[in-house]
């Protein structure tokens, strides 16, 4: 009966003891997590927003370029301090766009 009881309490120690590793180990690998998402997620879209913040900068009149949702077109003028711009895509037709939907511009 005393083997018994002595094997009982060591086991309790030994699942107390792993339930303990158990938990620091999650401590450890959730930071580990936060910062491989930020190299892999984060940093890479911080980096492409940049620079098509900086290819919307540098938008001239006469510049083809395609916008978020596919339409083609050639600048014809820049409106309200470059916050809009203005559309040529057929002869007769000009949209206005907020320039934020310039998704790139075409060679």
């Amino acid at each position: 009966m005393l083997n018994l009881e002595f094997l009982t309490s060591q086991f309790l120690i030994l699942a107390q003891e792993e339930g303990a590793k158990s938990s620091l180990q999650s401590l450890i690998i959730i930071p580990i997590m936060l910062v491989a998402m930020y190299f892999l997620v984060i940093l890479p879209n911080k980096k492409e927003e940049k620079k098509r913040k900086e290819m919307i900068g540098n938008l001239q009149k006469g510049d083809t370029v395609v916008t978020s949702s596919g339409l083609h077109g050639k600048i014809v003028e820049f409106k309200d301090n470059n916050e809009t711009v203005v559309l040529s895509v057929s002869a007769n037709t000009n949209i206005t766009f907020d320039t934020s939907a310039i998704l790139k511009k075409k060679a």
